[in-house]
């Protein structure tokens, strides 16, 4: 019997012994081939494909075997094949096979046949396999073992060869190339290589010769002639490094100079000097094997703007479009600021839909010496209303947690099809942290994350697309659906998908507690003013900042289908884009009313879908944190966190429980925190739900007990809280908070005064907080402008019976940069004042001292003192003034100076003044806090009150992972 060959007709992509060619094979290797195709012609005859071309017998796989191999096990040969026992023979899946096998560089001839079954049932699958030999052994003569050398390793890694491993001698020979390319890396521009065995086919060991030569290495980086920036601000735009503390962090590459000469000329010309040129050299450094760089640069005029010339504009005046304009006439040219120029203008035409419009910036023009012209050239594009909005890829996830984020970023089916509302919807879900599109919580490998696509455009009579027949639209008019002046539209076939949306990059929306500031309180150490349960915000707390700009003209009637009820939407307003004749026809809304015919808010103008495609990440979280401060101590943190809970999706099978579809897909919130600590101690268990009853309504419901070791007492409170707020527009939150709370004042010292036995034991305490907040700050982590306020009162009762009042406020200005925009430095001004009852319960008053309040004091080291007790105030007045600017040209390492002042008194006059001045750094470590910055500071009291505790040092630090 013959066997049917199963390999692909002969081609390049064939490894068998015709393909190689049989005159560039070892002797060895050709009596292998040899023996393997007698073994084949003494087999009996049979039917080969060769008389069948194209097809395979019909039949199941009923055994595989594996012939040839020796080293390599069947099983390991089988797990890289598709085909299996009792599935049918399929050519796709040989084929696939094929590849696999070649591709494993584990043999050098591959091929399959067939043979039939045992009885004529079914299909023997027959793989023969010729292996490649095994590298006996892998030397590299020459090689140098050492500090700034390629470690044997990375050799390995490099060029794939390694004792053990299987031998090729193309890969042999290529290892010179990549031998050469990471030494070059290294700065040993000068080394040499040699194959001395292992370049011929069957070759079993591989022997390289290494020449290494001297290292160059980079002593120093000098610039001449610039004036613009300082040499600082010109190293960080370059990629060669010199090494400090020796060798360490050196960098230097073959083709480095020429890259750091070309990302000059860019950086200058993107600042206006066209001008420019820039030389760079290299000069031996004062010991062998370094070297000196020095880049020579004539700057030359920097270019003003002449003129900036607006084309093509129609549907927008060119007066609207100039008032968005940062580069004007007479400002020096920049580049980043036409681009934030260029991106304002596509602003404005987004807003009124006019979503396909194109503004080139050509390159600037100069008729004249130091001046250019800047001129852009706009392309329109017809406006676009939204017709549908589609959800797809959400298993878990339901379709109103989708819904309700658009809903909250002002789009609307009805509305204008405004592509900056798209962005901001973009933003509110990755910043859900239930999709791929989050940087801080990415999917899975391969994740698209979230992408938005338009689809569907199509004319004005057709605002529910194709599928609703024009005469139910209109009572069988199309009157109503287009402009006076317009006829009828012929049907035109759907164009299309656009591709996914390339938007403006944005900072993703911080989702934090609106009453921390995120610099310093991250979640393993709560502030001074308490555990954050019961303090201002909390993790049960909607986000702020998360809300966008009012939103467009009120949506015309669609089906029930197109966008699922979510309780009534605040009621949006137009944001002034349109013409007055272009106004919604809304019945009692304008003056321009015509009667009945109301259903087409928008005449004249496309219809547009959305389609949300995304990809669900892992939302349940198992964190485990570290921190450490000069007023909290060392605290650890376990942190169980579900931020896509479904407080109603009960299980209704245990298989539902373990595969993680129970209690998920409602966009709520529960985090489980345990915090131990040397001297703050808290556990807390939180639910949120930022849209109840699919309202922007955010509830929060908390359970917690913490334990707390002050100067002078020891403190636990067990209670729980719960509270509501709303959030109007992007910049105002408002809630209300009730918390209830047994608390238990213990560990003093006697004789204590009268305030701290009065809170002795067991007492109860319930208040509710109303609170408002306003956030304009451009960055909540590190602001360099705008503005925060937050004002609050609270009512207590149970064992005390007071009213507590707090106002507290920051500004942020910038006072200097560098002329590029970078080294922003920053005047920062704070103030708190607070005022109580006097029945306040000490646990309750007001404190100073430390981190975020009075450095220069310990921590609660400021405030009335009876009997050595601090028994707190029941006024409060406390301010600060901080200058910070960089240090460093990547603004990572910036010192501060500051003055912080104030007082906490024990009755409503103002009777002592503290003041302390110091300074400080601020360190950003991106690999390890992110955006947050390491503080250290040093302040020394320049007036205190009698009592009072110093301390000279504060710092806070803290690393989640």
């Amino acid at each position: 019997m013959t066997r049917g060959e199963l390999n692909r007709p002969p081609g390049p992509r064939m490894a068998t012994a015709a393909r190689r060619g049989e005159g560039a094979r070892a002797r060895c290797f050709r009596a292998l081939v040899a023996l393997a195709t007698l073994a084949l012609a003494v087999a009996p005859a049979r039917p080969t494909l060769a008389d069948k071309p194209g097809s395979l017998p019909e039949g199941v796989i009923a055994e595989i075997k594996i012939e040839g191999n020796t080293s390599i096990t069947s099983e390991q040969v089988r797990g890289k094949i598709k085909s299996r026992v009792g599935r049918p023979l399929d050519r796709a899946t040989i084929e696939s096979d094929l590849r696999a096998l070649e591709g494993s560089k584990w043999f050098s001839d591959v091929k399959i046949f067939y043979d039939e079954g045992p009885g004529g049932k079914g299909i023997v699958l027959v793989i023969q396999v010729v292996e490649m030999p095994i590298l006996r052994d892998v030397q590299f003569i020459g090689l140098i073992q050492g500090w700034g050398h390629p470690k044997l390793k990375d050799i390995e890694e490099a060029t794939e060869l390694k004792k053990g491993g299987r031998a090729d001698s193309i890969k042999a020979q290529m290892a010179i190339h990549k031998l050469q390319t990471l030494y070059e890396e290294k700065g040993f521009e000068k080394a040499e290589f040699r194959l001395l065995e292992g370049g011929k086919l069957g070759d079993t060991k591989v022997v390289i010769e290494i020449f290494e030569g001297p290292k160059f290495e980079i002593e120093s980086i000098d610039f001449i002639g610039n004036t613009f920036v300082e040499d600082g601000v010109l190293n960080t735009k370059i990629e060669s490094r010199r090494g400090f503390f020796g060798k360490l962090g050196a960098r230097r590459q073959k083709e480095g100079l020429e890259n750091d000469k070309r990302a000059l000329y860019k950086y200058y010309q993107d600042n206006g000097f066209f001008d420019v040129h820039v030389s760079a050299i290299t000069k031996p450094g004062q010991v062998l094997g370094k070297e000196q760089v020095v880049f020579t640069i004539s700057e030359g005029v920097q270019y003003k703007v002449k003129e900036v010339v607006i084309e093509g504009s129609k549907q927008i005046p060119e007066a609207k479009l100039r008032e968005v304009l940062t580069l004007k006439a007479g400002s020096p040219f920049n580049e980043a600021i036409r681009d934030l120029d260029h991106k304002a203008l596509m602003v404005k035409y987004w807003e009124i839909g006019c979503i396909k419009t194109r503004i080139e910036k050509d390159q600037p023009v100069t008729d004249e010496p130091g001046f250019v012209k800047v001129v852009y050239k706009i392309e329109e594009g017809s406006p676009f209303v939204l017709g549908q909005l589609i959800v797809k890829g959400n298993g878990h996830t339901k379709d109103k947690v989708v819904r309700r984020e658009a809903l909250m970023s002002g789009l609307l089916p009805g509305e204008v099809l405004d592509l900056n509302r798209v962005d901001i919807f973009k933003r509110r879900l990755g910043s859900t942290g239930f999709f791929g599109g989050n940087p801080q919580q990415p999917g899975p490998p391969g994740s698209k994350g979230i992408e938005i696509q338009i689809i569907n455009e199509r004319s004005g009579d057709k605002p529910f697309g194709d599928d609703v027949p024009t005469g139910l639209i209109g009572g069988g008019s199309l009157a109503r659906l287009q402009s006076p002046d317009q006829d009828p539209p012929a049907p035109a076939a759907e164009p299309p998908a656009m591709p996914p949306l390339e938007l403006p990059s944005a900072e993703p929306v911080p989702m934090m507690p609106p009453g921390q500031d995120p610099v310093v309180s991250p979640p393993v150490s709560p502030g001074p003013e308490g555990a954050m349960p019961f303090g201002a915000g909390g993790t049960f707390d909607p986000a702020p900042n998360t809300v966008p700009p009012a939103m467009g003209p009120p949506a015309s009637p669609l089906p029930p289908s197109a966008f699922p009820p979510l309780g009534p939407p605040p009621r949006p307003r137009s944001r002034g884009a349109l013409d007055p004749v272009q106004e919604p026809n809304l019945p009692n809304n304008n003056m321009n009313d015509v009667g009945p015919d109301r259903n087409e808010p928008f005449p004249g103008r496309s219809y547009a879908d959305i389609v949300t495609n995304v990809d669900e990440a892992p939302t349940g979280r198992l964190m485990f944190g570290v921190g450490a401060s000069s007023y909290g101590g060392l605290n650890g943190s376990v942190i169980l966190h579900e931020s896509n809970f479904d407080i109603w999706a009960i299980p209704r099978s245990f298989s539902e429980l373990t595969s993680g579809r129970a209690f998920k897909g409602a966009g709520q919130e529960l985090r489980i925190s345990l915090s131990p600590g040397t001297l703050l101690q808290q556990y807390v268990v939180s639910f949120r739900d930022p849209y109840l009853f699919d309202l922007p309504l955010g509830l929060g419901i908390s359970g917690y007990e913490t334990s707390r070791y002050y100067p002078d007492f020891s403190e636990r409170r067990t209670g729980g809280r719960f509270s509501l707020g709303y959030q109007f527009g992007p910049q105002v939150y408002a809630d209300a908070a009730f918390r209830i709370e047994q608390v238990n004042i213990h560990g003093f010292k006697y004789p204590a005064p009268a305030d701290l036995l009065a809170a002795a034991g067991n007492t109860t305490l319930a208040t509710l907080r109303p609170a408002i907040r306003f956030d304009n700050r451009n960055n909540p982590v590190s602001p360099t402008q705008g503005s925060y306020l937050e004002a609050a009162f609270e009512q207590g009762w149970g064992s005390f019976t007071f009213p507590k009042f707090t106002l507290e406020g920051k500004q942020h200005f910038t006072v200097a940069q560098r002329p590029d925009g970078s080294g922003k430095r920053t005047l920062t001004m704070r103030g708190r004042y607070g005022i109580t009852g006097r029945d306040t319960p000490i646990y309750e008053r007001f404190f100073a001292g430390d981190y975020r309040s009075m450095r220069g004091f310990y921590y609660r080291g400021v405030g009335p003192h009876i009997l050595g007790v601090n028994t707190g105030g029941i006024l409060e007045s406390i301010g600060s003034i901080e200058y910070q600017f960089p240090w460093t040209a990547n603004d990572r390492i910036q010192q501060v100076f500051f003055c912080d002042f104030g007082t906490v008194e024990a009755n409503y006059s103002y009777t002592n003044f503290r003041a302390a001045i110091g300074t400080g750094l601020r360190v950003v470590i991106p690999q390890i806090t992110g955006q947050l910055p390491l503080a250290f500071d040093i302040a020394f009291p320049v007036s205190k009150a009698e009592g009072d505790r110093t301390r000279v040092f504060s710092f806070f630090v803290g690393a989640f992972w």
